[in-house]
């Protein structure tokens, strides 16, 4: 899109801050619900019709679709696990601003 490809864009970043979102608030709310979370990774990529900023008024300029995996260690049921799921995005302030804004979430965590 004209850069150089020498960082990430600044949509990059944005799945970036909602891995560390995601994360961050995985760790609080499992303390919170005695949850045994040893280890977390995510695998975040989105779908983005690149018209909507190239002045097409009927696409918007940001992401349509963005896919949330995650793969969780611990000694919990996939139960727990969605459990643990439901209420980091429910708390999560950037999943919830993309959901405010629209964006599908489609959301996959499972026990590794």
């Amino acid at each position: 899109m004209g850069g150089e490809d020498e960082g990430a864009t600044p949509l990059e970043v944005l799945l970036g801050s909602l891995a560390g979102c995601e994360n961050a608030m995985a760790n609080i709310i499992s303390k919170e619900m005695s949850f045994d979370l040893q280890k977390i990774d995510f695998d975040i990529k989105a779908e983005m019709d690149p018209d909507g900023m190239m002045r097409n008024k009927n696409v918007r300029p940001y992401f349509q679709k963005v896919f949330v995996d995650a793969r969780v260690k611990t000694s919990e049921t996939q139960e727990r696990v969605d459990e643990l799921q439901k209420e980091v995005d429910s708390r999560c302030p950037v999943f919830t601003t993309m959901e405010a804004a629209d964006v599908e979430m489609v959301v996959n965590w499972t026990k590794a």
